[in-house]
């Protein structure tokens, strides 16, 4: 399983664990991409980023290395820094665009499903025949 950024502020937002839904669907090994770090890390420090959103990122940055850094006995998340490729010059859309690329490319490579809220690359996964998990009435992950 891939997880995209936005799914990482989906425990701030919703307050739905996401490595327990996870879990519950058969997944016990998390895979986030470098890019995806990198992006939230961004994302956290935004200066104009305020209130739920700046919340949210935080949440989902400290939970994802308390998973990463503690053993939980649930579920394994690793960091790969595979096939980066991300443009350090990038503006923001295309920044995002180029770690979409690069979750497709994972996926395929990998045969790994994707966890994300983000609907146009949710169309790119399905088009290429991944299987996507999302957030499904704001309580609990669901496959698609």
């Amino acid at each position: 399983m891939i997880v995209d950024t936005n799914a990482l502020l989906i425990p701030g937002e919703f307050g739905v664990d996401i490595f327990e839904e996870l879990e519950r669907l058969g997944y016990g090994h998390i895979i986030v991409p470098e890019a995806v770090l990198s992006e939230l890390d961004r994302l956290r420090r935004r200066p104009n980023l305020k209130g739920k959103e700046k919340r949210a990122a935080n949440i989902g940055h400290s939970l994802l290395l308390k998973y990463v850094y503690e053993e939980q006995g649930r579920c394994m998340v690793t960091i790969n820094k595979e096939e980066e490729g991300e443009e350090e010059e990038s503006g923001g859309r295309e920044r995002e665009r180029d770690v979409d690329e690069l979750i497709i490319r994972m996926a395929l490579k990998l045969k790994a499903a994707v966890l994300t809220s983000d609907e146009p690359l949710r169309m790119k996964l399905s088009k290429a025949g991944i299987a996507t998990v999302y957030l499904r009435g704001k309580s609990r992950l669901e496959e698609k």
